[in-house]
């Protein structure tokens, strides 16, 4: 197996590349499946798009039910319109949360180390960070961002030429892509 200065070049190795990802993405995607695991216990009365279908598709049909005929009851009620989601809210409260735990452990050289040669953040939450930190450190959080940008741009460009070429295509490169330059799929981020 080779690998040139710029990434992989052959599909074996963009395999091998795909299980890096964001922190905070991955903390927050657990995060969000524990609240969905949790709807026995917690009834949310308004939610959005992304988490009335995963409420629909992932919670035991008689919760499910139950949260949504009290959200169709709300919403027939006129009660629910223009309400934030609730799952979002928690959400965002976790989103913070994760990143000022990495704010203050990146102010340690032992966690600087281990960030630049082993940690990944999508682009969204790169920024956000990046906005928080002293300037001094800034370097710190754009290393592995444009490092995983070099890397995926080396693997798309193969899968490029071979789907050109007529050979078979790897589609988890362009989920990696998606993730980092928006985050992990079912997460809604803002920047």
């Amino acid at each position: 197996m080779t690998t040139s200065e710029n990434g992989p070049n052959s599909f074996h190795e963009v395999e091998l590349n795909q299980e890096s990802g964001c922190l905070i993405c991955t903390a927050l995607k657990k995060f969000q499946s524990d609240c969905i695991q949790k709807m026995n216990d917690q009834k949310p009365q308004s939610l959005c798009s992304v988490h009335t279908w995963l409420v629909a598709k992932s919670v035991d049909a008689e919760a499910a039910a139950d949260i949504l005929l009290g959200m169709l009851d709300l919403a027939l009620e006129g009660e629910s319109y223009g309400s934030t989601c609730e799952i979002c809210s928690w959400v965002e409260q976790r989103e913070q949360l994760e990143s000022d735990e990495i704010l203050t452990r990146l102010r340690t050289p032992a966690y600087q180390v281990w960030f630049r040669e082993n940690a990944g953040l999508c682009i969204p939450h790169a920024r956000r960070l990046f906005d928080q930190i002293p300037e001094e450190l800034r370097e710190t959080i754009v290393s592995p961002v444009k490092k995983e940008a070099r890397a995926l741009k080396a693997n798309l460009i193969v899968l490029l030429e071979s789907a050109r070429a007529g050979t078979q295509t790897h589609p988890g490169v362009l989920g990696r892509v998606a993730e980092h330059l928006v985050g992990k799929r079912g997460l809604q981020i803002k920047s």
